[in-house]
């Protein structure tokens, strides 16, 4: 039984090219069925919650180089169910943050691509960011990629800058 619904979006948190080919995110968000705690999916939000205030600590003060922070957020809904959405940009507000949604939004109506956000740092599952040419982090979708035949996998890695290393 599927409980969770992890909308990868994977070109949304990509919106700003890496590449020129890249793909407009308001043309298509890549939405993914994943069964809540696939090991793959659970340990990638574990290491991005790991590295997050590394992450926000470059994201607060930006090296050269580098550009396009964005993060994901687990918003819940009906039983034990969530969709995870990109926020970008975003920055402290308080106690939390504030974030514009990068995504389009499938199980909630009031939300919108290009909506405030508000949300707490226990929401942010996934974080992504680019350094030169490559973009760091996005290990949600990562493992989802891992999942894909490797001449897709590898394909998709290129076209999207994604730095899929350990």
């Amino acid at each position: 039984m599927w409980h969770h619904l992890l909308a990868i979006a994977l070109l949304s948190a990509l919106s700003s090219a890496v590449c020129a080919e890249q793909a407009n995110p308001a043309e298509r968000d890549d939405v993914t069925w994943v069964k809540s705690g696939d090991p793959a999916v659970t340990d990638a939000i574990q290491r991005a919650r790991a590295e997050l205030d590394g992450f926000l600590a470059i994201a607060g003060a930006p090296p050269p180089g580098t550009g396009r922070f964005a993060l994901k957020i687990r918003l819940p809904f009906g039983h034990d169910q969530a969709e995870y959405i990109w926020v970008n940009p975003f920055k402290r507000d308080g106690a939390g943050f504030v974030g514009v949604v990068a995504s389009t939004p499938r199980n909630f109506s009031n939300l919108a691509s290009g909506d405030r956000l508000a949300f707490q740092k226990k929401d942010i599952a996934d974080w992504t960011y680019v350094t030169g040419e490559r973009r760091k982090g996005n290990y949600t979708g990562c493992a989802l990629l891992a999942k894909e035949p490797p001449e897709q996998y590898e394909a998709l890695k290129k076209r999207y800058g994604l730095d899929c290393s350990d």
